[in-house]
């Protein structure tokens, strides 16, 4: 497996070569290296400032006394064939936790291995918290992660598989989690991995429930817990599933709930060896087999069927959502007419814009509102006649919001997509990839990912930095995968950039449109806030991309105030939300790049 991961990467490598170059395929190496490199460096010393101390630890144990609800976890563990020392660590971590209230309830899958028996009848007879079932035969993971669960009396139950390790606050964080949300079905942290030393590295900092980045990866992973209850409920592990079957479970969960929580603390160690799916991505192939069928499951429960597309990168999913019905899209181009210089001379940026909707759309039932900002050179009206085009003079200097507002208020289409006029269609499936995210009752915004002209990242989602709005990943390679993948598929975010965005008309006319008092900047982060408010997710999709020419159709500079003004605006909403959701907070508040300082 090692082999064939070598040459995918040569593969990769080799595509990159031809479609980029020496220069810029060094460049998106050296990224990648430092990256890394850097990476593990900073986490080194993440760990030094984040060690719990004596003191810490007696101020928990302190803290519980203070409780009204002491919940009981059930830590379940199916047990094959695991080595005698990884056994021993793993129910160890369940033993020395600071939270008290907890029974650890263990299926022996039929091991052949002597050890087994003798290790796990010994801790029954020192600890009697500890329950045991041994299966006569082996049925696998699901099969004996239900006998563990036949064993359950807790409240909740917390999934530890047989070589890793929790923290040891990993219940006490949990349980104080339920104090202030009593209301918890499904809760997740954030995890790192260990090697056989000992040594941690490649912390996973996980954003807030994210259903779209859910349905692309499992990033919730570990350490996953869910009311018993619920578990029971939907009828525990799918055999059928095995390989992903926790994939399989949440998947299920998620559908009966809302109320998840994400606790950013790293309270999961994921044992990284040869045998186990944290040693790469290839170590299970036939896990994200069984990945790809529970997702495939999920959408034939869903209002909104569809299939699912593997990826290049195991693991990683596209989920494609069928599109109901045909709906008509009013693309709303924002316009002031400018020229930008290209290899073949100059030309109009509108002309540029609508000419590669005309040519590459695969999607054809749109129609296309010019607003003009200013007035348009002969080229761009010319465009505008011939094409199914129609355009709406602007009543006031050129002020986005108040054009798109404009454009909106003659729009006949179902969705609606504001334009900037400085970009160039490069995905020809691009509507599609948005209207299937953008048809769902529960989405807000949809955002693209737009690139420079040498192929460089501009805008993949906004993320509010105290306050600050900041683009991720500006300026990183477009081929470059983004923390965690992040990059590479459906993700939400707090804010989409109204450079490519669509939206359903009756939500934009719900929300009032865009805020007239932004002229230039900041209308978008405004209108994805006031839809995050609203109880709708925002999402960018990379599957539509497309060249931004930057701001070459803007004025340059922002109007005096409109950082402060959005600031004031949205200050008792950002301050209840305490941090932007989908960027975890031990990442860096200096660089919106997912670094860890």
């Amino acid at each position: 497996m090692q082999i064939v991961a070598i040459f995918q990467k040569l593969d990769r490598l080799k595509y990159l070569l031809a479609r980029r170059g020496t220069r810029k395929l060094l460049r998106y190496l050296y990224q990648r290296g430092i990256s890394n490199v850097k990476s593990r460096r900073d986490y080194q010393k993440w760990i030094k400032q984040n060690r719990l101390t004596n003191e810490d630890i007696a101020a928990a144990r302190t803290e519980i006394e203070t409780w009204q609800i002491r919940p009981k976890f059930s830590v379940i563990i199916p047990v094959y064939n695991v080595e005698a020392k990884w056994l021993k660590k793993a129910i160890d971590s369940v033993r020395k936790q600071i939270y008290p209230n907890w029974e650890l309830c263990i299926a022996d899958d039929a091991s052949s291995k002597p050890h087994i028996r003798e290790i796990l009848t010994h801790y029954t007879q020192i600890d009697e918290r500890i329950k045991v079932t041994f299966r006569i035969e082996n049925g696998q993971i699901s099969a004996a992660s239900n006998s563990a669960l036949e064993l359950v009396t807790g409240d909740y139950i917390a999934l530890l598989d047989h070589d890793d390790e929790l923290t040891i606050d990993a219940l006490f964080e949990n349980a104080k989690l339920i104090n202030a949300h009593p209301d918890a079905d499904f809760i997740y942290s954030d995890e790192d991995k260990i090697d056989a030393r000992g040594n941690r590295f490649n912390p996973v900092f996980k954003p807030d429930w994210s259903p779209e980045y859910f349905y692309s990866t499992m990033y919730t992973c570990h350490l996953s817990v869910v009311r018993t209850s619920l578990i029971r409920e939907i009828g525990g592990f799918r055999s059928e599933y095995d390989g992903s079957q926790d994939y399989d479970l949440i998947l299920r969960i998620v559908e009966k709930t809302n109320n998840i929580y994400h606790i950013p603390k790293i309270l999961y160690h994921w044992r990284n060896i040869t045998v186990s799916a944290a040693s790469g991505s290839l170590a299970k192939p036939w896990a994200f087999a069984a990945g790809k069928k529970a997702l495939e499951a999920m959408l034939e429960r869903s209002l909104y069927p569809g299939h699912v597309e593997e990826t290049a990168n195991p693991g990683i999913y596209r989920v494609r959502r069928d599109i109901i019905g045909h709906p008509l899209v009013s693309i709303i181009i924002s316009s002031t007419g400018k020229t930008i210089d290209t290899p073949s001379g100059f030309r109009c940026l509108l002309k540029n814009c609508i000419d590669s909707i005309e040519q590459l759309s695969s999607y054809r039932n749109y129609e296309i509102i010019v607003v003009d900002g200013s007035e348009l050179p002969e080229s761009a009206l010319e465009t505008i006649s011939s094409a199914n085009s129609s355009l709406v003079r602007c009543t006031e200097l050129f002020n986005f919001s108040i054009g798109i507002n404009q454009g909106a208020a003659k729009a006949r289409g179902e969705f609606l997509l504001l334009l900037n006029d400085d970009t160039e269609i490069i995905t020809p499936d691009w509507l599609e990839s948005m209207l299937e995210l953008a048809q769902q009752k529960e989405i807000g915004a949809v955002g693209a990912k737009l690139l420079s002209s040498d192929g460089y990242i501009r805008h993949t989602g906004i993320i509010l930095l105290e306050g600050n709005p900041c683009y991720a990943f500006y300026g990183f390679d477009s081929a470059h995968s983004g923390y965690h993948c992040s990059n590479i598929v459906n993700r939400n975010y707090l804010a989409v950039t109204g450079a490519c965005l669509m939206m359903r008309r009756e939500l934009f006319q719900q929300l009032g449109g865009m805020d007239e008092n932004f002229p230039l900047n900041y209308n978008d982060v405004d209108l994805c806030l006031a839809a995050h408010q609203a109880g709708y997710r925002n999402v960018v999709t990379p599957y539509t991309q497309l060249i931004c020419y930057e701001s070459a159709s803007k004025k340059n500079g922002l109007k005096t105030g409109e950082l402060e003004q959005l600031k004031t605006k949205w200050k008792h909403y950002l301050n209840g939300l305490m941090r932007d959701p989908y960027y975890n907070p031990n990442l860096s508040k200096r660089v919106p790049n997912f670094e860890i300082f």
